[in-house]
Parts: structure tokens; sequence; C-alpha cells
């Protein structure tokens, strides 16, 4: 056996053995290159995984692997996997079954147990926008009057009822199961057992909770773990009635996706593709590279039409770079600030007026600032009053351009139900290359000649 293949199979093993060792990220990796080396390995120690770590796990395989994965495990394997895990990874689950297999699906749902089966199709009605999505049902609850000592014994339970679920926090709520606070573990440690945490609350001055409800933005979410420093935030129905939970590592994780799935989209690439077998990766960049192909030949075409004006003023091919490249990343500063706010719920498209004022101002100060130093740079450089004017006024005109479409284009594209992450900047670099070549060469056309 491989030596790199023979440490994978030794660490799953490990991992079989001491569950502390578990991450499902790395294992999913492992089992990735396991897959790539020989099937049967894959599956073999995909089989060696607990309950609880194989449903983690299929949630990092990317989808090559997962659906390679559904071939092989049986339904009620499935079933057990989504049982050991939290009702929001459950619900992911079988979403990702459910896109390629949906009669298996639906056979998982069927036989899980009446409990698990309702939390499922509970979390499944809410949008990946809204914070419901991300809302965990299990939660550690108990009443006014209960004690130190009765809540130590509802911890035990909770432990061998849900071993794979964090405690964090203790919520208080009365007998309709309305929240009215919360106790952090660690403040039991500071009272008898016979105290009550009625008497808890009003001492540690936790009467009320920050809460969200299950249809607010999830945007909305990601601000109050920011600015509160929260691990942890009750999820309440319209009546206050506590109905689950978020915890820290889901808004984490949905922070993790966003800016890997922006990094990737920008350049083109797309991550399931990237972590899938080489002909896939390829295909997914020839297809990218084609479309950059296009772009490229268009602006060509533009620059072809003042060939002439080149050819008298040799300086301006010297040039066209320059306008080029500050369009470029002026329109990506623009573009990235935008489809991350799109990505957050903190943008929607009724809100392009705001956003656009707000780029404009941005593109009246830095143009003028750039469009003065180049045009100065160029003055020094080639001894030419008209042609530095003229790049002054191409670099303005073309930054105005690029700020207006880094934000334009991915709320268009967001409208109409395109992903602008994946699709936002071969557009936007088309527009600014084809804008900046013409505007500048058309001035030089007019006032140069």
């Amino acid at each position: 056996m491989n030596p790199k293949v023979k440490k994978h199979v030794e660490r799953i093993d490990t991992i079989a053995e001491n569950s502390e060792m578990f991450n499902p990220t790395k294992t999913a990796k492992r089992l990735v290159k396991l897959r790539d080396y020989d099937m049967g390995l894959f599956f073999s120690n995909l089989g060696k995984l607990s309950h609880q770590h194989l449903g983690e796990v299929l949630l990092e395989l990317p989808g090559d692997a997962f659906n390679c994965a559904m071939e092989k495990i049986a339904p009620h394997k499935l079933v057990r996997a989504a049982e050991a895990i939290e009702s929001d990874e459950a619900t992911d689950l079988l979403q990702r079954i459910r896109e390629g297999k949906p009669d298996m699906a639906e056979k998982v749902l069927s036989l899980m147990s009446y409990i698990d089966r309702q939390e499922v199709e509970e979390l499944s009605k809410y949008r990946d926008d809204q914070a419901g999505a991300y809302m965990e049902r299990e939660f550690l609850a108990a009443h006014p009057e209960d004690s130190v000592s009765d809540v130590k014994k509802l911890i035990q339970n909770f432990r061998q009822n849900e071993p794979a679920t964090p405690i964090i926090k203790l919520f208080i709520t009365d007998e309709e199961g309305i929240l009215i606070g919360s106790v952090h573990f660690s403040d039991l440690l500071l009272f008898d057992d016979d105290t009550t945490m009625a008497s808890i609350l009003e001492d540690t001055k936790h009467r009320h909770p920050l809460t969200i409800r299950p249809v607010s933005p999830i945007a909305e979410v990601v601000r109050l773990f920011e600015e509160y420093d929260l691990n942890i935030v009750a999820v309440v129905n319209k009546s206050g009635k506590l109905i689950g939970r978020i915890v820290y590592d889901d808004i984490y994780d949905m922070i993790r996706q966003i800016d890997t799935g922006q990094a990737y989209g920008l350049a083109g690439v797309d991550d399931e593709a990237e972590e899938g077998t080489i002909r896939q990766a390829a295909v997914q960049r020839l297809n990218w590279l084609l479309f950059n192909l296009v772009a490229i030949l268009a602006a060509s075409a533009v620059i072809d039409q003042f060939s002439e004006t080149i050819a008298s003023y040799v300086a301006l091919a010297a040039l066209l770079p320059v306008i080029a490249a500050l369009g470029g990343n002026a329109g990506m500063q623009a573009l990235t600030v935008t489809v991350r706010k799109l990505a957050l719920g903190e943008m929607e498209f009724s809100s392009a007026a705001g956003a656009l004022k707000r780029e404009s101002l941005i593109v009246l100060f830095n143009g003028t600032a750039i469009a003065a130093i180049a045009s100065l740079t160029v003055y020094i450089w080639f001894d030419d009053p008209g042609l530095s004017t003229i790049v002054a006024a191409a670099i303005f005109l073309n930054l105005l351009v690029a700020g207006i479409s880094g934000t334009i284009i991915p709320l268009g594209l967001q409208k109409i139900g395109i992903d602008p992450a994946i699709a936002s900047s071969i557009f936007l670099t088309t527009t600014t290359d084809i804008v900046g070549f013409f505007i500048f060469l058309r001035l030089a056309d007019i006032f140069l000649l």
C-alpha cells in the first residue's frame, strides 16, 4: 500500500478508536484521497465511522464523493447517521440526499423517528437566508422553580439523549414554554443545590436574553453574534415560545462557506468542482476561460476600431493597460463589497439607490486623486499636456463606470436568479475594458489628431 494512503487509513482507524481525534473536514479529505486511490478503501473506511461521525463527514464530502457514498450506504444507516447529528445538520444532510436521490431522501425521512422527522420537516421550511435554516431544535430548558440539583439531573439526561450537542447555556421557560431568561452553566457553580432558577435569574440579571425569530434575516443573526460577542442565541416564535437555538459554530461555518464561495466564484472557480476529479475541475475552468476569451476579443475589437489613431500616436498603446487595470481594480473593490453584502442579506435590489450614491461619492474622491497622479506622471513621462489631460479624463470616467458597474451587476444578476459571486467578475471586467478603451481612444481621436 502507498505510504500516504496507509497514513490516511491509520488516521481513520485512530478516529474510530478515539472520537476526541475526530475532525469532520479533515476526515472527509482523507476519504477523498482514499477514493482517488482505491474505491474499495473509500467505502471500507467510510464504514468504520460511528453514526454521528458518518453524518458529519457526509456533510463535508464534495459533491462527487458524496454521490459515490450514496450509491453504497443503506437507507437504514443514513437514518441512524441523521438521527445521531444535530437537527440542523440532519436537515442539511437530507437536503443533499434529496438533490441527487429524492426517492432515497423520502425513504430515509419516513424511517426516522417521529420526533426527528418532525424537526427536519419543520427546519426544511426555512430559506437559506433565514435564521430558522441554522436553528437547532435541541436545547436544555428548566423552569423557574427548578433547583440547581434538578438542573444537574436534566443535564445528565440531556447528555445521554444528545451526546453530540453542546449545552453552552441553560434556558429558563415558564409552563407554556415562553422564554423568560437564561443562565450560564458557570453561574450554577456559585449556588447551593437547593437554589432555584428564579433566584439565580435575579442575582445574575439574565432575565431578558437576546432572541431571534426563525424568519429573521440571517444577516441580523450575524450582526448580533458580532456586536454582542455571543456564542449562542435563543430562537423564539411570535408568542415568545422557545423553539430552538443558534450556536456560534453554525454561524462560523456559514460565514466560512460564504467567504470560500466568493473567493472561488470571483476567480471563476467552483469549489465543488475543485474538490472533485481533475476532469471536473478542468471542464469547469475551461468554460470560464472560454467566456474570458470572448470578452477579451470584444475588447480587442474596440482597440482595432482605433488602429489608425494608435498608429499615429504610439504612446496610446503604452497607456492602454493603465486604463484597463485601474478600471478593473476599482470595479472589483465595489464588486467584492456588494457580493458579500448580498450573501449576508445586508443588501437587496431595492436598496440599490443608496449603494450607488455611496459608490459614486467614493469614486469622486478616488477618481479625482488617481486621475491627477496619473496625469502628472504621464506629463513627466511624455512631456505632452494634451495626452496627460486625456489620460486623466479617461481614468476618472472609467473609474466611475467601474464603481457603478461593480454595484449594479451583482444586484442585477441576483434579481434574475444568477449567483452574483460566480458570474459578476466576467461581466465587470468586460465592461470596464470595453468602456475604458473606447473612452480613452475616442478622446484621443477627437483631441490629439
